[in-house]
């Protein structure tokens, strides 16, 4: 009898020590730097303040106001900025010590990734309209809500298939991707091609390719003719020179 109790202690310590432990496993990505005003959702919690060193788990979900960021790093190393007015959802992301599989909900505004050289083939960036295979590289994309998804690569490839009737397309280093709508076809074209693509960089931060505005051309303002004024009239060379001594 105090053998089997001895033994349901030990199993019951070796439950309370693994629960920290479980908790840790959980976590799929930190929080490395909030600017100005950031949020993070726990599933099943209250909305509250982003605080770097955050530890962020499956479906939990992040917002920002205007002008403030909240840059991540996930477990296999990669990074993901949320630039200012944006909400996405950590919807799942696994790293096995070899590759990084995984969901990520961009649900609106403006996102930088970054795999880090990581092999993360095997993740995906979903938007209300597409979704996004990542192929070891770097890029932005700019979601504006229901209509359309733009993405600007700047190193690497990505691959973007629309969600309804639209084919897919494999896009490079040097070029953006526009998906218009999830049945309309997604196209490449140079980098910074597409208008809408322009976007608030963070603030107090360099604009990064393809957003920014940089690809906007300002608008010229246009400044009023004067009439010039009349220049001195030139001498007479026939008129004597007006000398006082004389």
């Amino acid at each position: 009898m105090k053998s089997k109790r001895v033994q349901q202690l030990g199993c019951a310590i070796v439950a309370l020590w693994a629960l920290p432990q479980a908790a840790h496993a959980a976590g799929i990505a930190t929080v490395l730097d909030v600017l100005n005003a950031g949020y993070r959702t726990p599933p099943g919690a209250a909305e509250m303040a982003a605080k770097t060193a955050d530890e962020l788990v499956q479906d939990e979900g992040l917002r920002t106001d205007a002008k403030s960021l909240i840059q991540v790093q996930f477990v296999d190393g990669s990074q993901l900025s949320v630039e200012e007015s944006s909400e996405m959802v950590l919807s799942e992301y696994v790293f096995d010590g070899s590759a990084a599989t995984g969901l990520i909900n961009l649900n609106d505004g403006l996102f930088h990734f970054n795999s880090n050289g990581r092999a993360d083939q095997g993740v995906k960036l979903r938007t209300p309209v597409a979704t996004i295979g990542v192929r070891g590289t770097e890029f932005l994309v700019h979601v504006d809500g229901d209509n359309v998804t733009i993405i600007d690569i700047l190193s690497g490839a990505v691959s973007a298939q629309p969600h309804g009737t639209g084919q897919e397309i494999i896009c490079y280093e040097g070029q953006s991707v526009l998906i218009a709508g999830a049945d309309e076809d997604a196209i490449c074209g140079e980098l910074g091609a597409f208008s809408t693509a322009s976007a608030p960089g963070g603030p107090d931060r360099s604009p990064a390719p393809g957003h920014g505005g940089q690809n906007e051309r300002p608008e010229r303002t246009e400044r009023p003719v004067r009439d010039a004024p009349d220049p001195d009239p030139e001498p007479d060379p026939q008129d004597p020179p007006t000398n006082s001594n004389f």
